[in-house]
C-alpha cells in the first residue's frame, strides 16, 4: 500500500503521455466512466457493491481534501460487463458531503456513482491524478465538486476492460 501512495502523479499532458496510449482517453475522460464504459464496449454495466459503511480513510487521500473531516462513507465497488469486474472503484463522501442538497447519495445503492455526479452533465474536477501498480493497472483518482462539495473517486481499470473492448470489435 505504501507503494500505491508514493506513486499517484498529478495529471498533466506529460504524465498522461507516459501511459500507454490505449490507457489515455480512459485515464483523462472527464465524464461519466460508465456511459463510457458501455459506449466503448455496447454493454450495459451493472454495480457490483463490495463495502459500503463509515469508516476513517488513508492519509493520502485525506490530504486531497481541504477542509478537515473525522469520518466519511466510503463506497467501493466493482464495475462489471456480463458479471465481469472491469473496474474497481473505491469512493470518498465525506458525511458533510453527503447532506443537504446531495443526500441523493445516501440512497445510491447498486447504482453508478456517475448518475449523481453527472447528473447535470459535467462534474467539476478540481484534481485528478493517475498510478500504474503491477498485476493490477492504471488507475486514476478524481476529486469532484458535487454541488459544493467534494467527493474523491479512484477507479482503476482492470485488464478485463481492454477484452471487452477488443471482443466488441
Amino acid at each position: 500500500m505504501k507503494k500505491l501512495r508514493r506513486s499517484w502523479l498529478n495529471l498533466d499532458h506529460a504524465v498522461l503521455h507516459s501511459a500507454p496510449p490505449i490507457w489515455q482517453d480512459w485515464l483523462s475522460y472527464p465524464f461519466s466512466l460508465t456511459q463510457y464504459i458501455e459506449h466503448r464496449t455496447g454493454q450495459s454495466v451493472t454495480v457490483q457493491v463490495l463495502s459500503d459503511q463509515y469508516q476513517l480513510v488513508l492519509d493520502d487521500e485525506r490530504h486531497l481534501f481541504t477542509r478537515p473531516f473525522q469520518r466519511c462513507r466510503v463506497r467501493e465497488v466493482h464495475l462489471c460487463i456480463d458479471n465481469t469486474p472491469v473496474v474497481y472503484a473505491r469512493s470518498i463522501l465525506p458525511t458533510t458531503s453527503c447532506t443537504g442538497i446531495n443526500r441523493d447519495l445516501l440512497q445510491i445503492g447498486n447504482k453508478p456513482l456517475g448518475e449523481v455526479l453527472f447528473k447535470k452533465g459535467k462534474a467539476p474536477i478540481l484534481l485528478r491524478q493517475i498510478t500504474e501498480i503491477a498485476h493490477i493497472g492504471y488507475g486514476r483518482r478524481s476529486l469532484y465538486q458535487l454541488r459544493g462539495h467534494p467527493i474523491l473517486i479512484t477507479e482503476f481499470f482492470l485488464p478485463t476492460l481492454l477484452e471487452k473492448i477488443e471482443l466488441r470489435k
